[in-house]
């Protein structure tokens, strides 16, 4: 954290009357490396969306609802105050009213997006872009870029060839009467050249950028992180290689004047400003093209699955056993990265773990630190919301876990309703091209019953070995248009969460596929990829239907029989246990 004095007075010295931060990179990844979160290094806040304003006599921050209470607490000592985004209360609207016309707001054109741009233009804002600005606010202390080196992800796993995948691409920008297409969002670099790193603590992803062109590709890389069997897969693909730095002089040289194809969301100020016949794509075009999964790769999920599954058996058992012993929030975390290591597959964690325990889940992106996180004691409920990165694919799961063998009837009663909508939305068959806003409200129906209700999505897409949230498909409140189609994976988390009480939230990662047809048509349904028992102790079964039960055995019946031959005898005595049949 940064004392506001020290950044206004190089915003004095820049001659700028205000600065908007945030924790971006010229990627706009959804975990930037540290040597690009800026504003959690100025504010102390490191929840994964928020951005800081600075004025002259203000400084305030703008997050969402799942970061409400963390921000809070984090931001005290700075003095800045939080803004909520549901306030409707936009950045450049603030901006707007506090600033004189002449004032000027500086941004960053490496992390402003063209999109944004718009915004605080359309404000009438006058913008200055200011790139020695931004890199003085680090004082000195910017981490350093990892030096991790790239490696093949393989089409074992990837189920496609890159040289289809670039023939897609060139096709797709050929139609559009560009040259060439620039893809600048990493996990879609990664996607299309079946290539993975490690520049990123929780994705395999690696900074460049791809130029796909009419008869070549050029990848912009840091060139120290090459192998010899990486330039060996680029060569068979003509993927040529040039370092990550001359991206800018590249694109100056050669395509001024060249019709080149980019999203607006996805292509930052300095590079758009760098092609002046650009082509804004009509279409997330990789992007849908990678959000639908072969079936090689959704075999390779539910290999995984099993893998992740024994790793969270072995996880909830070593906690039941535990419960006593003094374990801390952080103990939890530790752990299960220690089980799903038995895995030859694994690789990192898909983000970090989240483990609330009482109240601190229901802080909903809840990241325990040691020193400060909460020790467990038999008394109340534990949130772990977790996720790990194999070769195989990406997983995403939380359970909600009693550490006492009596929970309350309110902890009983917030629980099953959760359950209740997480069981509907895995029932239900939709029609083909529905779209994921028009399901969410099964999530809901109970709770709001209930009076009750969540902030956040009830579910996102999910990538394959590569980011754990994946568009362009979501389940939430907002309407977007995109369908769910057959082949896309989607997690499935609702919650309920109780300020100073607990946080309650079920998720497991689903596959939509094919129901039937009839003579109204397609119909889909969603296949179940998580392996996990729920905490039968939290279930009020009174509460349930018989379908319901029906299907919470039916799940609990495959968790036994595709984990069963990985466990040892304590193990499947403990898991046959939590997965009897509820009558």
């Amino acid at each position: 954290m940064i004392e506001i004095g020290k950044i206004r007075e190089l915003m004095a010295n820049a001659g700028v009357d205000a600065i908007v931060v945030g924790d971006s990179d010229p990627h706009f990844s959804e975990y930037p490396a540290d040597c690009f979160c800026l504003r959690s290094f100025l504010s102390g806040f490191d929840g994964s969306n928020g951005t800081l304003v600075v004025t002259k006599n203000d400084a305030a921050l703008w997050t969402d609802s799942r970061y409400y209470l963390q921000a809070t607490e984090q931001l005290k000592p700075s003095g800045i105050r939080m803004v909520k985004q549901e306030s409707g209360l936009t950045i450049p609207s603030f901006l707007s009213s506090v600033l004189d016309s002449e004032d000027t707001v500086a941004l960053n054109p490496w992390t402003t997006s063209l999109s944004e741009e718009t915004e605080y233009k359309n404000a009438g804002l006058k913008v200055v872009y200011d790139e020695k600005l931004y890199g003085s606010l680090w004082f000195g202390q910017q981490p350093k870029m990892s030096d991790a080196k790239l490696f093949i992800h393989s089409e074992e796993y990837a189920g496609e060839s890159v040289k289809s995948k670039i023939d897609k691409c060139r096709q797709y920008f050929l139609s559009q009467d560009a040259d060439a297409m620039l893809v600048s969002t990493l996990d879609e670099v990664a996607w299309v050249t079946n290539l993975r790193g490690a520049d990123s603590l929780c994705t395999p992803i690696f900074y460049s950028y791809l130029l796909i062109e009419k008869n070549r590709s050029t990848l912009f890389v840091d060139t120290d992180k090459m192998i010899d069997e990486v330039e060996k897969h680029l060569c068979a693909n003509d993927i040529f290689v040039t370092q990550y730095s001359l991206f800018a002089r590249y694109l100056s040289d050669n395509y001024d004047n060249t019709p080149v194809l980019l999203e607006n969301a996805k292509c930052n100020v300095a590079t758009s400003q760098l092609l002046k016949k650009k082509i804004p794509s009509k279409e997330k075009f990789i992007e849908d093209l990678k959000s639908v999964k072969n079936q090689t790769q959704l075999e390779c999920e539910r290999k995984i699955m099993v893998d992740d599954g024994v790793a969270l058996v072995r996880l909830l058992m070593w906690l039941e056993k535990n419960r006593n012993n003094g374990l801390r929030e952080t103990d939890v975390a530790d752990k299960i990265a220690e089980l799903r290591k038995h895995s030859s597959e694994y690789i990192c964690e898909s983000f970090d773990t989240i483990a609330g325990f009482a109240d601190h889940g229901a802080i909903v992106h809840y990241s325990a630190k040691k020193g400060s996180d909460y020790k467990l004691t038999p008394d109340n409920i534990i949130l772990i919301d977790t996720g790990g990165n194999y070769l195989g694919g990406t997983t995403d799961i939380t359970r909600t876990v009693s550490l006492t063998d009596a929970p309350s009837a309110e902890q009983k009663r917030d629980y099953t309703l959760v359950l209740k909508g997480h069981i509907a939305i895995q029932m239900q068959k939709f029609p083909a091209k529905t779209v994921g806003f028009q399901i969410d409200a099964l999530a809901r129906q109970y709770l709001w019953q209930a009076g009750l209700n969540y902030g956040h999505g009830t579910g996102h897409g999910v990538g394959h070995f590569l980011g754990v949230h994946e568009g362009p498909q979501s389940m939430s409140k907002k309407s977007v248009d995109y369908e769910l189609k057959e082949g896309m994976f989607i997690t499935d988390e609702p919650g309920l969460y109780r300020t100073g009480k607990w946080g309650i939230r079920i998720e497991n990662m689903l596959a939509v596929r094919k129901a039937e047809t009839t003579e109204f048509g397609e119909f889909m349904q969603f296949e179940t990829l998580t392996l996990c028992p729920y905490d039968r102790r939290l279930i009020e079964s009174s509460m349930l239907t018989s379908d319901e039960k029906d299907w919470l055995n039916g799940y609990h019946n495959i968790v036994r029989e595709k984990l069963r031959n990985f466990l040892n005898v304590e193990e499947n005595a403990w898991l046959e246990v939590q997965t009897k049949n509820f009558i």
